[in-house]
């Protein structure tokens, strides 16, 4: 079961430096979501909402989904399976 969260409310997502350098570099995401975060040793924490979550995903699943290059394909789907674990553990619609 989904847990409620209000609207707009901003999840703490943790990413690596190499999954953050390759959203960056390799999809088309708005580098102002992927810049804005602080680090934490080998992490980058972002504060994200499930909408910003699923954008970011839905880039990486683009990117996963038109690459030749079978490392970074698997490595996109990972960060997208990554991000999806935040969009079934939270739900933020009004009933």
């Amino acid at each position: 079961m989904k847990k409620k969260i209000p609207l707009d409310t901003k999840l703490s997502v943790k990413l690596t430096v190499r999954e953050r350098n390759i959203i960056l570099d390799e999809t088309f995401c708005d580098p102002r979501l992927v810049r804005l975060a602080s680090v934490d040793g080998k992490h980058v924490l972002f504060e994200w909402s499930l909408d910003e979550i699923e954008d970011v995903q839905g880039f990486v699943a683009a990117e996963a989904n038109h690459t030749d290059n079978k490392q970074l394909e698997t490595t996109l789907d990972r960060i997208f399976l990554k991000l999806q674990v935040y969009l079934d553990s939270y739900d933020d619609r009004e009933e």
